[in-house]
């Protein structure tokens, strides 16, 4: 039994990794500030799970009685906050990071950071990104997240604190939720939201822009391999699936499973929107053993499902 911390753990990625971690009988302790997370979302593990409310970047090693042999640092700013409000975005991603790597120092602990494949920008032929491919941030968030990454290079460097990097494609899953307060709208949510509940469905611009589409369990599962990996010096791994699917096609498919027909309307492509999106995870593949499991329709039914006994409560 290894003994671990989740930054971020009561919101969407984070509940299914605390879910899973104790499913494989490690002790799970959680800090959030519920910003975008909820305490519901770990209601059914909720005794086995210790539990403080706060912000990452005011992480004290001294909140905690015991020792963490690996902490899990997914607590953030959502993207689509980081222009309106890049000091917040700063004080979560760059300082949040800080924190966390000293408590690590403090604790000999290993830590794996969820970064974010935006970091990459665009290609403009569709060809696969990998590792190698130059770093082409558009958003505040991006920049910072970039930040952090270099953050933890520095701390092996110097100090021998442990670590690897997972870059996510686009995730999407149960317990992920529009949030309007934070101008947090993922794209699968929204559009199985909007279908559902019979409201209007926007697209920025002409719906052609394509995402990496990476169900929430296959990415859990790819965080999981990264901390038992041997990889301890921030290497970077992509966790995708290596294939586009068209902001019109997750529309088309979430239509199809629910059966019921969208009323579009179209807007402005977004500022710093991704135009096309396919990441090559062979690196984690061939290094962490992560191989995706779950096709793009899969995981938009069960989002559907998840999402109508959710409607119905």
């Amino acid at each position: 039994m290894a003994k671990y911390l989740v930054t971020g753990g009561f919101g969407f990625v984070g509940s299914h990794l605390v879910e899973e971690l104790i499913k494989n009988g490690h002790k799970v302790t959680v800090l959030d500030n519920l910003s975008n997370g909820h305490l519901n979302n770990l209601k059914h593990v909720s005794k086995e799970v210790m539990s403080y409310i706060g912000n990452v970047e005011q992480l004290q090693s001294t909140q905690f009685v015991e020792t963490f042999d690996g902490i899990f640092h997914l607590a953030t700013a959502p993207r689509s906050s980081s222009l309106k409000d890049p000091m917040r975005d700063i004080e979560s991603n760059c300082k949040g990071m800080i924190a966390v790597l000293e408590l690590a120092k403090s604790h000999n602990a290993k830590v794996v950071f969820t970064s974010n494949s935006g970091i990459y920008g665009s290609t403009t032929d569709g060809s696969a990104i990998n590792e190698r491919s130059i770093n082409n941030p558009t958003t505040p968030y991006d920049a910072n997240k970039l930040v952090s990454e270099y953050y933890c290079k520095i701390y092996h460097n110097i100090y021998g604190v442990r670590s690897a990097v997972v870059r996510f494609a686009t995730v999407y899953g149960e317990r992920q939720v529009v949030n309007e307060k934070l101008n947090w709208r993922p794209l699968v949510a929204t559009f199985v939201k909007n279908v559902l509940n019979n409201e209007d469905v926007m697209i920025n611009g002409d719906g052609e822009q394509t995402r990496d589409l990476i169900y929430v369990k296959d990415a859990v599962q790819g965080v999981i391999k990264a901390m038992d990996s041997s990889v301890v010096d921030a290497d970077i791994f992509l966790l995708s699936t290596n294939k586009e699917t068209s902001v019109n096609q997750v529309l088309i498919a979430v239509e199809d499973i629910v059966e019921k027909k969208a009323r579009i309307k179209h807007s402005e492509p977004l500022k710093g929107d991704i135009r096309r999106m396919r990441y090559d995870y062979s690196k984690a593949k061939s290094k962490l053993g992560f191989e995706p499991k779950y096709t793009h329709r899969d995981g938009i039914m069960k989002l559907v499902e998840y999402s109508r006994a959710h409607l119905s409560n």
